[in-house]
């Protein structure tokens, strides 16, 4: 049967509705995917921003350190536990960002073991070596992995601090030094650096036979600095203490300290001296002082996306605006 003129016209129309309906969902896959992306390309944006704005607060906190250190160089020259620069943020609300809270501390690196110590005049220093062999039995890290630690750091920096021959030290000074690398595992120093120099203690993570318990055990207790430091005894843990000085217990180095921040600071080097009860000490060689020039800056920025880090090194010569050293962010 032939179709009549009125279906034909509504086969027209039908298609010409389907036509429509796909020109139309055509249309709605394209608009949802633009709008898909404009979103994407909104947050991206709100992202990106959130972090050039977290990243400034974050040198704020540079700044505000900075300031801190030097008010309170001016206002009492030993470096204590209870100075203006010890208070820590801790959640500090941002105004203006909505669930974003700071978080911020000075830590002193001279209460630590400076590991930069370990060399002198491109030998390694048999004084420093022992206290951080001593240092790694107090805090339980087996002698293979603390002869590991040493050996990475001193062939970084066989190079460092090098002086002419004829300042080179006495032929004993000079034994001791290589059986004190001998120690650690070197028959004999190269004479250029065979590595990069570490930073942080937390570079040692990438140092193959290195333990990542090793490097969490001594974060707390060692330090990296540019330059060979003092104690400083206002602001050192006992385990440190005890690890430098020969003779010093540790229980005898935790009653010290627990005198000590109950407000009986140590006022120069003769009183930490004298407090040890040590007979027949040679205080000229205990190297430990009661002020510091290094800090590390560790803050933190948590927002509702995500959180920004930073670290700062700041070296604080007493004389004008400490300056920062080196500055690492991150997420």
């Amino acid at each position: 049967m032939m179709p009549t003129y009125n279906d034909c016209i509504r086969q027209e129309r039908g298609m010409a509705v389907i036509s429509v309906l796909l020109v139309v969902a055509v249309i709605a896959v394209l608009a949802s995917t633009l709008l898909g992306r404009q979103t994407l390309a909104i947050r991206s944006a709100q992202t990106e921003q959130t972090r050039a704005q977290a990243s400034w607060l974050l040198r704020g906190e540079v700044s505000r350190a900075q300031l801190l250190l030097q008010a309170e160089a001016q206002r009492e020259p030993a470096t204590r536990l209870d100075g203006l620069w010890n208070q820590p943020v801790n959640g500090q609300i941002i105004s203006g960002m909505e669930g974003t809270y700071l978080f911020s501390e000075l830590t002193d690196e001279q209460g630590k073991f400076n590991l930069r110590n370990l060399v002198d005049n491109g030998q390694v220093d048999p004084v420093e070596s022992a206290a951080f062999q001593r240092l790694c039995t107090l805090l339980g890290i087996p002698s293979d992995q603390a002869s590991l630690v040493a050996r990475r750091v001193v062939l970084s920096l066989v190079e460092a601090d090098r002086r002419s021959p004829s300042d080179s030290g006495q032929l004993q000074e000079r034994e001791e030094a290589v059986r004190a690398a001998q120690h650690i595992g070197l028959a004999s120093l190269p004479v250029t650096d065979q590595g990069p120099r570490l930073r942080v203690v937390e570079d040692l993570l990438g140092v193959p036979g290195i333990n990542a318990d090793t490097v969490t055990l001594l974060r707390p207790y060692t330090t990296i600095l540019p330059q060979r430091t003092w104690i400083n005894s206002n602001t050192a843990k006992a385990e440190v203490l005890a690890a430098w000085v020969p003779g010093l217990s540790l229980d005898r180095a935790r009653a010290l300290l627990q005198a000590r921040d109950s407000g009986q600071w140590f006022i120069n080097r003769g009183d930490f001296a004298n407090r040890l009860q040590i007979p027949d000490l040679d205080e000229s060689r205990v190297l430990i002082g009661i002020t510091s020039q290094w800090f590390r800056l560790s803050s933190a920025l948590k927002t509702p996306r995500t959180t920004l880090v930073m670290q700062a090194l700041v070296h604080d010569s007493k004389e004008s605006l400490p300056q920062v050293v080196w500055l690492r962010e991150g997420v």
